[in-house]
């Protein structure tokens, strides 16, 4: 048992006589089939996510949960076999009325954006994942929320040595990480500030970065939201700044069933000083959401590279049943990385998943 879980030690024993838990998970099945210069390839895997949360309540407002989840998958790719088990969530919370403190293996995310987040510093979502994987951060995170609604995060993240999120290196895993948010109602919408710091792991000497950003959302006739990030870190590459904006969209047309769109820009540039502009991407996307029925969804995914004039097409039907989910999908991918999605340096392709929740 490593020093983490150590200190995680002494609230699982208090919740030994809890008196609620549960314990679930999710099975699922998925098999690619994909085209690269003219040769088709093809995957299989396996996927399991346990999940035990057990709860103790003191009084009507105030209670502790203690959370547990692995991961672990299995994998064949053209003879090659991966496999994998780590924990997925680790973490002991307690919540009163207005507040709550949460330590250990979390997931971390902010922001209104869905499809490109500025703001996805701490996991890294892929839009066209239906199973929402997202991994954790090692940490101690506060939230307080006042009558207003307004409310404030302070975290401290410690021994999170690989790139999470939108980073490219990694941090300083026995160096302390420290960031906070607070978000405030506004006419219509909310408005928050975020910030962070850390210590990058960049031989021959470690790196502070910060960040610091701005997002908002305001729901008049459409949902209209913005994400803006400046990042600073004195490296030896010539870019020392980061500079990100997002601004999107999002509307419910009355359309059968209900059509809902999402639109979303970004433009990142880097730059030696932060007036600068010295290398700009500009990413597009799209995504349209359409049920069909009361089991069954159709969702259209579309992002494009201005720079690189690269595009990637998704579009997925899911079947919902009590406990099983099937998922089919077709794609076409460019050969290289855009946003958060892995396109296997492949054309087109088909792949489907079987879910299964117990």
């Amino acid at each position: 048992m490593n020093l983490r879980s150590l200190i995680l030690l002494p609230g699982m024993v208090s919740l030994l006589s809890a008196t609620e838990w549960d314990l679930k998970g999710q099975l699922s099945f998925s098999g690619t089939a994909w085209e690269s210069a003219g040769i088709w390839y093809g995957s299989a895997g396996l996927q399991y996510i346990s999940n035990l949360q057990i709860s103790r309540p003191f009084s009507r407002a105030h209670f502790m949960d203690f959370e547990l989840a692995f991961y672990g998958f299995l994998n064949q790719e053209a003879g090659r076999y991966r496999d994998d088990i780590r924990p997925y969530r680790l973490n002991l919370r307690y919540a009163a009325p207005q507040s709550e403190i949460q330590l250990g293996l979390q997931k971390i995310n902010f922001g209104p954006a869905q499809l490109l987040r500025a703001l996805m510093w701490f996991e890294r979502q892929n839009p066209t994942d239906p199973l929402n994987i997202a991994e954790g951060v090692w940490g101690l995170r506060y939230r307080y929320i006042f009558l207003s609604n307004a409310n404030i995060w302070l975290w401290g993240l410690y021994g999170n040595g690989d790139a999470k999120g939108l980073e490219t290196y990694g941090s300083v895993k026995d160096v302390p990480e420290f960031g906070g948010r607070v978000q405030t109602p506004v006419p219509m919408g909310e408005m928050a500030v975020t910030f962070h710091t850390r210590s990058i792991n960049y031989l021959p000497d470690n790196v502070r970065e910060n960040r610091i950003a701005l997002d908002g959302r305001w729901d008049i006739v459409v949902g209209v939201w913005f994400e803006a990030l400046a990042q600073h870190q004195k490296i030896a590459a010539p870019y020392h700044y980061t500079k990100m904006l997002t601004l999107g969209l999002d509307y419910t047309f009355d359309i059968g069933n209900g059509l809902y769109f999402v639109g979303e820009h970004m433009i990142n540039q880097l730059a030696n000083e932060f007036h600068e502009s010295d290398q700009k991407a500009q990413l597009s996307a799209m995504m349209l959401n359409y049920p069909l029925g009361l089991f069954d969804n159709l969702v259209l995914m579309t992002f494009y590279s201005w720079k690189t004039d690269d595009v990637i097409q998704y579009i997925s039907w899911q079947r919902s049943y009590d406990k099983i989910m099937l998922n089919l999908a077709l794609f076409h991918f460019p050969d290289i990385q855009l946003s958060t999605i892995n396109t296997f340096g492949s054309d087109v392709g088909i792949r489907l998943m079987i879910i299964y929740n117990h």
